[in-house]
């Protein structure tokens, strides 16, 4: 499931317990930004990635991105529940995102 966050809207209105989430703050300025995108919703509509909720937020206009320290874009942050188990800022390459959300999904270790 893609969820564009609108500013009305919260992260935790999508959060739901013992389910991963990523959350994408990126603007529609920025390179990297624009070059993660694609790769998000494409992943967002795999099969295998049905139970993760991604959600994405305008870094310049969501209240949320002062609230979780964004400076940089993109900054990923991954959820499980209300827990934030993490954080990647810059570009990530779609085999690897991949990798990183099968393991949180199936509770495996990652570093």
């Amino acid at each position: 499931m893609l969820v564009e966050l609108k500013k009305n809207e919260t992260v935790q209105d999508y959060l739901k317990e013992d389910t991963i989430a990523i959350v994408k703050f990126a603007t529609t300025t920025c390179p990297p930004c624009k070059m993660l995108k694609p790769i998000f919703e494409k992943l967002s509509e795999k099969d295998e990635m049905q139970n993760i909720v991604f959600i994405a937020a305008d870094a310049n206009e969501h209240p949320q991105a002062y609230q979780y320290g964004v400076s940089s874009v993109p900054t990923l942050l991954f959820f499980k529940g209300e827990e934030v188990l993490g954080q990647n800022v810059g570009f990530v390459p779609e085999q690897p995102l991949q990798e990183f959300l099968t393991k949180l999904e199936n509770g495996e270790p990652v570093n």
